[in-house]
């Protein structure tokens, strides 16, 4: 048998806890965030999925409307299949963040290897030039150390 329509989302005093939760972890990030140990690019998503989920929890009435709308019939199932959705594309970008780091990197290791091998040139056609050309080019500064 199921729940009345206007009980079966309700879940007393513990939603509040999960409400709390979020927002401690909220808390944590934004920390984080103002003392760079993280992007506020890469952290946005992240904290609009912890304020979804943590307003899911503290206003459940309106969590279960919703819910009930959609089709679910209980409320967890709505909760978790939101949590899922947000952990997916969480997930993607991550995937394309890290994407892009990897096409930077190989961009710039070519880069490198193009100014390396220009270098290893140059040094070359001074070489060859004799020590008549060694004596033009100027001297490198001393290091003090």
């Amino acid at each position: 048998m199921q729940p009345p329509e206007e009980e079966y989302w309700r879940l007393g005093e513990s939603t509040w806890i999960f409400g709390v939760v979020c927002a401690a972890i909220a808390f944590v990030l934004v920390r984080l965030i103002l003392r760079e140990r993280l992007t506020l690019q890469g952290s946005m998503s992240y904290l609009a999925f912890l304020v979804l989920l943590g307003g899911m929890a503290l206003f459940p009435d309106l969590t279960g409307r919703v819910a009930r709308a959609l089709g679910f019939w209980s409320w967890a199932n709505f909760f978790f299949s939101t949590a899922i959705a947000a952990l997916a594309i969480l997930h993607l970008r991550a995937l394309v963040t890290l994407s892009r780091i990897q096409l930077r990197s190989i961009t710039l290791i070519q880069e490198l290897a193009l100014l390396q091998e220009k270098l290893e040139r140059s040094l070359a056609a001074g070489a060859s030039l004799g020590p008549r050309a060694a004596q033009d080019r100027p001297e490198p500064p001393a290091l003090d150390g």
